[in-house]
């Protein structure tokens, strides 16, 4: 469940409706509120002395803080977590971001991989920030066939082909083969195809030559094949774009661009934060998390939204949106459940 900060008791309806146009307007402008706009921007109909304690009040309670340069409010982490739950619902009545994603991404079902990269650019453009979409958990999907071919002399190349389409490339050094190509080919697909990844990593791991066949050079150079192709680091785990938007966004600084890079572009790093965020576990419904909420010192003036695709019940990857927290909550996270929705729809109809 995503993490709520619910508005206290002690705020009555007129004190959530500032709140909510502080809220509103600074994500829409990026500039401090004062209690003027508030009024001008609202259909509330009380003094400016009314509003200007509720905003007093609303600072105490931690909702909106006063920036040192300016007479007008923003909201914090807090006030922002208000927004987002204001919103979140109507985000999900909102069109799709764009009638040219459903439209293109339908001419790349064929190519899962097409697939994932288009959707990547076309929400990151639409939403104007970072975007990663994770390939498929590989050890899920079901091996369709192996093609090996020999790239150099000594080294074979691996090219693992799914059901889903997505692929894998693994090159193994081989030396001199105990049997021709061909007949390898056909040995390693008796042996793999049909099974999923993670089944082949779990027979290759617990595999026990006891049986005397399983001492013949031959199959010795299977097992060695498939250790080294199933085991190694596969190919780039997701597809990402939107660096650009970040950098050229007035609401980030140097430092939180370093700060975003160090994170996303270590794989491990990657790994790590979402696993921190998910607390080590699946995600299964939309999460949204806002500056300290991240837990990261560096990314406290980001947002990152996650939700997942699956395959039916199954979940496959996620779509991941890191913003600046100072944005249009119901936008960017209709884009992301948008792209999770159609992902889901390509691989449930595979």
């Amino acid at each position: 469940m995503t993490k709520r900060s619910s508005p206290s008791p002690e705020l009555n309806d007129r004190q959530l409706s500032v709140l909510y146009c502080v809220a509103r307007a600074y994500v829409s402008k990026g500039k401090a509120v004062s209690s003027k706009h508030v009024l001008e921007s609202s259909n509330l109909d009380f003094s400016s002395a009314t509003i200007r304690n509720d905003m007093r009040k609303l600072e105490y309670l931690g909702y909106i803080t006063q920036p040192h340069t300016s007479a007008g409010r923003v909201p914090s982490d807090k006030g922002l977590r208000f927004y987002f739950e204001s919103v979140k619902n109507l985000s999900r009545e909102l069109d799709a971001p764009s009638g040219d994603i459903a439209v293109r991404t339908t001419n790349v079902i064929g190519d899962i991989e097409k697939l994932l990269r288009t959707t990547t650019r076309f929400i990151a453009k639409a939403a104007k920030t970072l975007v990663i979409i994770e390939k498929p958990d590989v050890g899920k999907l079901t091996v369709r066939n192996i093609g090996i071919t020999e790239v150099a002399e000594g080294y074979l190349n691996f090219t693992i082909v799914t059901e889903l389409g997505v692929t894998m490339n693994v090159t193994v050094f081989s030396g001199p083969l105990q049997e021709g190509l061909s007949d390898l080919r056909t040995t390693v697909n008796d042996v793999v195809a049909g099974r999923t990844v993670g089944e082949i990593r779990h027979g290759i791991r617990n595999v026990k030559l006891e049986d005397e066949r399983w001492y013949r050079k031959e199959l010795q150079q299977i097992i060695y094949f498939l250790e080294n192709v199933f085991d190694s680091e596969m190919d780039e785990e997701n597809y990402r774009y939107g660096f650009e938007f970040l950098m050229s966004n007035p609401f980030l600084d140097w430092d939180d661009i370093v700060g975003i890079v160090q994170h996303v572009e270590n794989p491990s790093s990657l790994d790590e934060l979402l696993q921190d965020l998910c607390q080590k576990e699946p995600v299964s419904e939309s999460r949204v998390f806002i500056g300290e909420e991240i837990g990261k010192a560096q990314l406290r003036n980001f947002a990152v939204m996650i939700a997942p695709y699956s395959r039916h019940e199954e979940v496959l990857g996620n779509v991941i949106i890191i913003s600046p927290k100072v944005v249009l909550y119901e936008k960017v996270f209709s884009q992301l459940e948008f792209a999770a929705n159609r992902l889901t729809e390509v691989f449930s109809s595979r």
